[in-house]
């Protein structure tokens, strides 16, 4: 099962080839995504880290397939949201979140099996690594990130981080299996959100789909940037705003999990993200 009393955090100091792996509890009200970026971004501020956060949703539902990413952009930090299976390969490698700081005596690529790190040097064949069919690839080209041969982000704010600290990729591999214990339920859930497929703003399409998501809409492509902060926090798509911010269904998808999530809970969620802006500004 998957810890619901705990996030577990996966530290990698770039500088030192070095990585660790940490649960804490304290970061549960965080809820994820960009709530428990925040906090981890206030925890590392003094390294300047480089953040991918993913909420207790991603992997388990329909539309909720995007990865929280805060960087430091010339002081101010921005938060991205990338699509493709990013989140769905950080759930199956039991991390919510990645941390990432320091900088690389030389090019790069980090090679990371559920907690384990590899730090490799940068080489043409980044597409063998990993385990065929349970990893995700974050690499260049022409100078933009890819994200699984497809997905990008909005702006150049990853790409100008990941080349300072000198790394030339990513490729994350989770081969983890969670099982929610009242599985009849849940499955009663998850198909009872895909059947609200209508209600996403976004036509379906051709085009390669995000994790979890039936619709290959032509919007995904580009990922996003700000938004709804507890839609950001799970972390769905932006274009299922009308399903996530049913807090009947919120509540329904977390219960089945086996978190024990209040309505205060996620009421506080934007007085706390608000209290983290402020302290870090």
């Amino acid at each position: 099962m998957i810890d619901t009393k705990a996030k577990k955090i996966l530290s990698i100091d770039l500088s030192r080839k070095q990585s660790e792996t940490k649960s804490f509890a304290d970061l549960n009200t965080f809820i994820g995504g960009i709530g428990l970026g925040l906090k981890l971004y206030e925890t590392y501020k003094e390294e300047n880290p480089l953040i991918f956060s993913i909420g207790p949703l991603n992997g388990y539902f329909p539309f909720v397939s995007k990865t929280c990413v805060l960087v430091n952009n010339d002081g101010v930090i921005e938060d991205i949201y990338i699509g493709g299976g990013l989140s769905l390969r950080m759930r199956f490698a039991g991390i919510d979140a990645l941390v990432i700081y320091g900088r690389s005596e030389g090019e790069t690529v980090l090679e990371i099996q559920n907690s384990q790190v590899n730090f490799l040097p940068l080489q043409e064949k980044i597409n063998d690594l990993g385990l065929p069919g349970k990893k995700s690839i974050l690499t260049f080209e022409n100078d933009k990130i890819i994200l699984d041969g497809y997905f990008t982000t909005p702006e150049d704010f990853l790409e100008q981080n990941l080349k300072e600290r000198k790394v030339g990729g990513i490729v994350i591999t989770g081969t983890e299996i969670f099982k929610p214990e009242n599985f009849l339920e849940y499955e009663k859930i998850y198909n009872e959100i895909l059947s609200r497929s209508e209600e996403m703003s976004v036509e379906r399409g051709n085009y390669p789909s995000c994790s979890n998501c039936p619709m290959g809409c032509g919007k995904s492509k580009v990922g996003e940037i700000g938004g709804n902060v507890l839609i950001h926090s799970l972390v769905g798509c932006q274009f299922a705003d009308k399903i996530y911010t049913d807090i009947g269904i919120v509540f329904s998808c977390l219960n089945v999990l086996g978190y024990e999530y209040t309505h205060e809970d996620i009421e506080n969620l934007p007085g706390l993200i608000e209290k983290t802006l402020k302290n870090l500004s």
